[in-house]
């Protein structure tokens, strides 16, 4: 008998593979490489090989004018060396030129069909 997998999430996730840089404060990490898996209204999940802390603020940058601050809410770790998932709530959207967006906004217009 199959169970029966309850939906947490409040939005719809998106799968996108965008490369980004990581940024954190106040952790060793510095500066890594990372990729988004899927994105959504409120947060996203992505791969890297970087080990990093639940509650860890992140600034991420990506491949367009656009910057994001978050915080890892979950993680799943590499069973043998590898790549590890994070799940990541936003905090701020915002592109370089200082011009904040609303994180609805900006997934809905670039990702929703």
């Amino acid at each position: 008998m199959k169970t029966k997998v309850i939906e947490k999430r409040r939005e719809p996730r998106f799968p996108v593979g965008i490369a980004m840089d990581i940024h954190t404060r106040g952790h060793s990490v510095g500066k890594c490489r990372g990729t988004i898996m899927d994105l959504s209204v409120s947060g996203m999940s992505f791969k890297t090989n970087t080990s990093l802390e639940e509650g860890s603020v992140l600034y991420l940058k990506i491949n367009i004018p656009l910057e994001i601050r978050g915080e890892v809410r979950h993680m799943k770790s590499a069973l043998s060396g590898g790549s590890h998932r994070y799940g990541v709530r936003f905090h701020k959207i915002s592109f370089e030129d200082t011009v904040q967006v609303r994180p609805e906004n900006f997934i809905s217009a670039k990702f929703q069909k």
